[in-house]
């Protein structure tokens, strides 16, 4: 086992015991959760993603020498396996080859993306499906 993947099995783990322990009466909302930067490097070819979450729903993110405008909604709360379900549209793409070697034009694209928060460190995990097996990261707060 890579220790990537090591790293992403614990954090998933960690992620699962806090959703059953946490107390449902008082989650942090995602948007407070999520505003600020992020960065995050892929491992296979040592490119770095940096996530600007800003409060008023607007996002720039830069991967590689590719740099994105793009707006987001979050859920208030996560849902019971402690997953917060994220709207993500690209505004405006600048071009350039992204972290994972493509340079398409994502301009007016939309995902669903799920975003897990680690319970005491300042990381999450961006999800293509409410599931661990499907995250990249974890994304470091390197901003608030």
């Amino acid at each position: 086992m890579n220790r990537a993947f090591a790293l992403l099995a614990a954090f998933s783990l960690a992620m699962s015991v806090h959703a059953q322990e946490q107390k449902p009466d008082a989650p942090l909302p995602g948007v407070q959760r999520i505003a600020g930067k992020w960065q995050w490097t892929r491992a296979e070819n040592s490119c770095t993603e940096v996530y600007d979450f800003h409060a008023d729903g607007t996002l720039a993110v830069i991967s590689g020498l590719e740099k994105t405008d793009n707006t987001y909604t979050i859920a208030s709360a996560p849902d019971a396996n402690g997953f917060y379900v994220m709207q993500l549209k690209t505004v405006k793409d600048y071009g350039g080859k992204d972290c994972a070697d493509v340079d398409s034009d994502s301009t007016h694209q939309e995902n669903t993306v799920f975003i897990l928060f680690h319970p005491e460190q300042p990381l999450h995990v961006m999800c293509m499906t409410p599931s661990p097996a499907t995250c990249f990261g974890p994304l470091v707060r390197i901003q608030e």
